[in-house]
């Protein structure tokens, strides 16, 4: 979607109720409201089931090309708090903002995001989270960008467990 000035009408940020911004979106979609709701990634491990989610990049806010009309039809949706004043020359900006963000969201939808690149071969580790919470342990591999290996001594006996990379720290 390519977001650019229109006569008349000016891309405005709206502050939705909590959590209403999707639904939002489908009022939007539902009523011809040319609308724009950002979301970003996020991977959720539970156990060894990897869960993927969209959540607003900014909670609380959807942006929207209205004017008088549209924004009395967009209250109607019982979802919204207010709409954020905007003119024509802070609605440029908006604009080359929402394009950049676009980029961003494009990107990190496409992509993986190596999360915690600090965590490499060697590094010791506190787990912080999970059944293994407490321990500690050296960094073996990294199995995939959410799991790493990490030896853990007892006994003098050296266990491996795979680790989601939330649940660990680094040790200091």
């Amino acid at each position: 979607m390519e977001i650019v000035h229109i006569e008349k009408k000016l891309w405005t940020p709206i502050r939705t109720k909590p959590k209403k911004e999707k639904k939002i979106a489908e009022y939007c979609e539902a009523h011809n409201i040319t609308s724009y709701l950002p979301l970003t990634r996020s991977v959720k491990r539970y156990g060894r089931k990897t869960v993927e989610f969209f959540p607003p990049m900014f909670c609380g806010y959807i942006f929207c090309l209205l004017d008088d009309d549209t924004y009395q039809l967009l209250i109607r949706s019982n979802g919204v708090f207010f709409k954020v004043k905007i003119d024509e020359a802070s609605e440029k900006q908006l604009i080359d903002d929402l394009n950049n963000i676009q980029i961003i969201e494009k990107y990190s939808n496409q992509n993986e995001v190596v999360v915690k690149p600090e965590l490499v071969e060697g590094i010791n580790v506190r787990v912080v989270k999970g059944p293994l919470s407490g321990i500690s342990g050296v960094i073996q591999k990294r199995k995939n960008n959410i799991t790493v290996f990490v030896n853990i001594e007892m006994l003098g006996q050296a266990v491996t467990a795979d680790v989601d990379i939330g649940d660990v720290e680094i040790e200091k």
